[in-house]
């Protein structure tokens, strides 16, 4: 079955246990929609995402921890101190799997210790345990010395000295990439600030006896499960995942023109073979996977300071966006940045931002592009808040904003959150994408650009894009609740929540579950941060600078204004919301949010749905 939460209050030392109802599994699932559930309806609107107040949760679904392929996902949802958003920040490994057979769906964290502690999950038992002896390790550190005190198999979730100093992208971090199976990382928005804002340096689980995880229908459940990793083991896409993983994808971004490179100032790098994933294989000791998956994607790389899992984004902002070159001196810089606690999609960004920055004469002691030991130097700086790094550690949207002048022209971001590895530019799919996400610039609420080099959607035009893009974000608001990988096909998602839990589930409502949760997140943005139309746009680079395209940049590409704010309308009219991107109130009432929250359509529009 599935709705027990455990809830640790760490400023009163109390812990309590409690169930979910039925029919609020129904309408958000768990994971993403259930977290969003439960910030909405306990959250204090306006509470600063650094108080005691903001509660820090550990989330599974449904499938977590079973045998659908790829269960072992989690999620760590709050409210985002780099954006001040909701986020929910996703992770794999075997964290996720082990709290559901411990007996356990989530973890919700609220309060503030007065010293460091970390909390001891078993099946039996929970312990909040002093941690002053650890704070100020490394990841990897920190999981050692918490297995040393707990038990040598327990799995942990930890932050690092980033967000020990309140860094606003600093993550949380599943196990360590030492380990032989797959680490997982939860970083996006800066979910590790909250967590040592907290003086929460780890939580520790480990199941003991007899796995937890019951079925409302088992028999059912076992036939959906194996017919899901049928699909999963005979998918042709999967056997290349397989062999070369995410990395596989830096070869058609840099000749399609859409891997970021100097800030984003081109899509493409020049005598980029060596980010190529083909290249990387060279330097793989060996292949991680995360609970029950048959893809085994993670590619660890050895470097000095030990083993470290490379992925296309890692490549992409770290590598091209930065001018390095090499996939080895990537890893060398990867391994810093995860043992010290930082998000690597936003750290590249950062670095980038302060190298451009340095280009303009803006910045003082910022490292040249290419220069792989200026980077690792400037991201120790970062992640310990000294000198530039400090500034830098709020992330570009605020840095830019102290900056002032150019500075706010080249920070690559959305509503705060910094872009991934897809030049919006040209993937004009990601540009809405990016636009309309939920935590800001996202490139896993919708990514469009396979479809737009492989088809259905056709580069650099505007038609099925809105469509598209809403679509995918309904499906993976679903998907993210299950939980399951984005990496796999799903087979009958809905047969095996409706076996697991025991209710009525069919496709209609899978989906309809997804446009609830996008439905529900926006008006938690609304209500938080007054988020609107002025808000789904793009940096202005996008707009202003023509993009040089490979091979050698003599031809660009602009994404007019013009054709953004049309997609952006027929986007706000598929979902039901006003032009100023507000959800109206028919929509509310037909998604059925105000029947879990009373003062929700105060935050809805009575105007019209845009282009009615």
């Amino acid at each position: 079955m599935f709705g027990r939460l455990l809830e640790v209050n760490l400023s009163t030392g109390k812990t309590r246990v409690f169930n979910v109802d039925l029919d609020v599994i129904k309408a958000f699932i768990g994971g993403k929609g259930l977290g969003a559930y439960l910030l909405y309806k306990f959250l204090e609107p306006g509470t600063d995402p650094l108080s005691p107040s903001n509660p820090l949760m550990f989330l599974t679904g449904p499938l977590t921890g079973t045998p659908y392929p790829t269960s072992g996902r989690m999620v760590v949802v709050t409210k985002s101190p780099l954006t001040g958003l909701y986020l929910d920040s996703h992770a794999g490994g075997y964290f996720g799997s082990e709290l559901r057979m411990a007996g356990y769906d989530g973890v919700i964290v609220v309060g503030r210790a007065s010293s460091p502690v970390y909390i001891w999950i078993t099946s039996d038992s929970i312990e909040i345990r002093g941690a002053d002896r650890i704070w100020g390790k490394t990841v990897s550190e920190t999981v050692d010395m918490l297995r040393h005190e707990t038990h040598p198999r327990a799995h942990a979730a930890v932050i690092g000295p980033a967000g020990e100093n309140l860094v606003k992208f600093a993550g949380v971090f599943i196990d360590k990439d030492d380990d032989p199976w797959r680490a997982g990382i939860a970083a996006r928005g800066g979910p590790g600030a909250v967590m040592g804002s907290k003086n929460l340096k780890g939580v520790v689980v480990k199941a003991t006896g007899r796995p937890r995880i019951e079925y409302a229908d088992r028999e059912k459940f076992m036939e959906v499960a194996k017919r899901a990793m049928d699909v999963v083991n005979t998918n042709k896409f999967m056997k290349i995942r397989k062999a070369i993983g995410t990395s596989f994808w830096v070869e058609p971004m840099n000749r399609f023109g859409i891997l970021p490179t100097m800030n984003f100032r081109r899509g493409y790098m020049e005598n980029a073979t060596g980010l190529y994933g083909e290249y990387l294989r060279a330097f793989v000791k060996r292949i991680a996977s995360c609970y029950n998956c048959p893809v085994a994607c993670g590619k660890i790389v050895e470097t000095e300071g030990g083993d470290v899992k490379v992925e296309y984004e890692d490549l992409a902002l770290l590598g091209s966006n930065c001018l390095i070159d090499d996939a080895v001196k990537v890893a060398k810089s990867l391994k810093v940045v995860n043992e010290l606690g930082l998000d690597a999609i936003s750290t590249g960004n950062v670095v980038a931002f302060a190298m451009e920055l340095g280009e303009l004469g803006l910045l003082e002691g910022a490292p040249k592009w290419g220069d792989l030991e200026g980077q690792i130097d400037l991201i120790k700086k970062i992640a310990y808040r000294e000198g530039i790094g400090d500034l830098l550690a709020e992330g570009v949207a605020r840095a830019a904003r102290k900056i002032g002048g150019k500075a706010e022209e080249v920070a690559i971001h959305v509503k705060g959150l910094e872009l991934p590895g897809y030049e919006p530019r040209s993937s004009w799919g990601m540009a809405l994408a990016y636009a309309t996400s939920d935590r800001g610039g996202c490139h896993q609420r919708a990514w469009t650009t396979r479809a737009e080099i492989e088809g259905p959607l056709r580069r650099f035009s505007t038609e099925g894009v809105p469509e598209f893009v809403k679509d995918v974000q309904d499906e993976r608001a679903a998907a993210y609740s299950l939980i399951v990988c984005d990496f796999i096909p799903l087979y009958n998602p809905w047969e095996a929540v409706a076996a697991a839990v025991g209710i009525e589930f069919d496709e209609e409502d899978y989906l309809r579950a997804g446009e609830r949760i996008w439905t529900l997140t926006r008006l938690f943005n609304i209500r938080e941060a007054g988020i609107s139309r002025k808000d789904d746009t793009l940096p202005p680079r996008m707009f202003k600078e023509p993009l040089p395209l490979p091979p050698d940049g003599s031809m660009h590409v602009l994404l007019p204004k013009y054709l953004f704010d049309r997609m952006l309308d027929r986007y706000y009219k598929l979902r039901r919301w006003d032009c100023n991107g507000i959800p109206t109130r028919g929509l509310v009432e037909d998604m059925g949010l105000h029947r879990f929250f009373p003062d929700i359509i105060s935050y809805a529009s009575s105007g019209e749905v845009c282009g009615a």
